[in-house]
């Protein structure tokens, strides 16, 4: 099997020296990548049948009781029982649901939005007497939102290291650089996990000592983004588990395998960029997140340096910059071949060879 080359680009900074002396790899946040599209999905509340929308019901039963009315007033308590009594009343639930799968329906449309849902729970509403608080089934759905479809990471790859573009917007306009891996296993990427060291006070008190560390080295699915016209989305009523088990210990941890298709589905979603930024041929590496936020530290993996197979420098490299990235890689590994970039017309790319030359 032919090796598969993908290429990281990489601006200079501070943080470049960091990444090659400790073999690392950034996984950045929805935040901090420069789609503000990326790493999110729509929801879409588009049912596959009227029985879907029972979920709907109860979500906004639960929503609308997450309360914002004062319990202990006449209002609150008499509000409370209005929605208790419909949470029971099985045949009205099913009388709003088939109307709603009416509305909805006649639009004749695959995508259904926040804003034509919510138009058609009002309507819905008005006509069986019935007062769900959309505000907080807005705040919720965002807040969900945010929990499962903006909370995963990502470092992202090219299946080129010769688009000017690329250099200019990726690698600090020319000045940055662009790392090849070579990768022996289809469609996955190398990591090493460096075990812990165990404490050894006897090895520590004496002046020179030696000390053994444990390593794995494993690979993982990484992810040809596909380009598409419109933003991928998420189904409500498909992912309802995911939003009725949010503080699952299991779900958290994607531990238990009902859990995994979901996973795998977000998945998806973030492998798909609209066709805007085709010209990146971009592959990417994910981290799939339903529990806490984690911190930048947390999202630092490392990579074997046998996977770096080459250093591109961009054309405005300085001769400094090259030097000293040699001497972090060479001693590490001294098959990294290292290339200078040339342009010529039209903003086509090309690359030398280049030697590093002892002072």
């Amino acid at each position: 099997m032919k090796t598969k080359k993908l290429y990281r680009y990489r601006p200079l900074s501070d943080f470049l020296f960091k990444e090659l002396r400790y073999d690392e790899l950034y996984l950045a946040s929805y935040a901090e990548l420069n789609d503000p599209l990326d790493l999110s999905a729509k929801i879409n509340f588009k049912p596959s049948g009227k029985k879907q929308l029972e979920y709907l019901i109860h979500f906004l039963i639960k929503t609308s009781l997450n309360l914002s009315v004062n319990i202990n007033s006449g209002t609150g308590k008499s509000y409370i029982q209005k929605m208790i009594k419909l949470s029971k009343d099985t045949k009205l639930r099913s009388r709003i649901c088939g109307r709603l799968y009416d509305y909805i329906t006649k639009q004749k449309c695959d995508f259904v939005l926040y804003d034509s849902i919510e138009e058609n729970v009002i309507k819905v509403s008005e006509e069986f007497h019935v007062e769900f608080m959309l505000t907080n089934f807005r705040e919720e759905v965002q807040r969900i939102t945010e929990v499962f479809f903006k909370n995963s990471y990502a470092t992202c790859f090219s299946d080129t290291c010769s688009d000017f573009l690329m250099w200019s917007h990726y690698a600090s306009k020319h000045t940055g650089i662009c790392i090849e891996f070579s990768l022996n296993h289809k469609d996955e990427f190398p990591y090493f996990l460096l075990g812990k060291k165990n404490t050894d006070e006897e090895k520590y008190c004496k002046k020179f000592s030696e000390w053994e560390f444990n390593g794995i080295l494993y690979w993982e699915k990484i992810h040809k983004i596909k380009y598409q016209k419109n933003i991928p989305s998420i189904n409500f009523f498909d992912f309802s588990p995911v939003f009725e088990n949010e503080g699952d210990c299991d779900l958290m941890t994607i531990s238990k395998s009902r859990w995994h298709r979901y996973a795998h589905e977000v998945a998806k979603v973030f492998s798909v960029k609209t066709s805007l930024w085709k010209y990146e041929k971009e592959w990417r590496a994910l981290d799939i997140n339903f529990g806490k936020i984690k911190e930048p530290e947390e999202r630092i993996r490392h990579y074997p340096i046998e996977a770096v197979t080459g250093v591109y420098f961009g054309n405005r490299t300085p001769n400094k910059i090259k030097d000293r990235i040699f001497k972090i890689l060479n001693p590490k590994n001294e098959f990294i071949n290292y290339f200078d970039c040339l342009f010529l017309n039209n903003r086509d790319v090309k690359f030398r060879k280049w030697e590093y030359v002892d002072d």
